[in-house]
């Protein structure tokens, strides 16, 4: 498997197996602390091999800080079975939206994606 996309976006949507991706993004500024995001999406395209499209697979999404126990967005979970998507070449869209995200204090926060045994991270800047 291969994780085409892992961003953090303002918005996102999926139409027809197509991505739209609006306004990708790293960094958060905030004037004080604790701060409100109040939308963004955490978004993932994964793509699997044929000879792993016979499996189910558990996702799991995740934005915690770098170096402490705080999450802003709990670890959610849900599973995908690659059987059921009808193409040679199956792939997987995930979106997760996020509104009104409390933010605790700056510093460096983790967006992870599991898929089964494989993790992907991505980096989130909060200044």
């Amino acid at each position: 498997m291969k994780v085409d996309i892992f961003t953090l976006c303002d918005s996102a949507q999926e139409y027809n197996g197509k991505l739209m991706i609006i306004g990708t993004f790293n960094t958060i500024k905030a004037k004080e602390y604790p701060t409100i995001h109040p939308e963004f999406s955490v978004v993932a395209r994964i793509l699997f091999e044929e000879d792993e499209r016979a499996k189910e697979y558990s996702i799991e999404i995740s934005i915690k800080k770098d170096d402490e126990d705080i999450f802003v967005m709990q670890p959610t979970n849900f599973l995908v079975n690659v059987a059921n998507i009808p193409s040679e070449n199956p792939a997987v869209n995930l979106l997760m939206k996020g509104h009104d995200i409390q933010i605790p204090k700056s510093g460096t926060y983790i967006a992870k994606l599991k898929v089964g045994e494989n993790s992907w991270d991505s980096k989130l800047i909060v200044e």
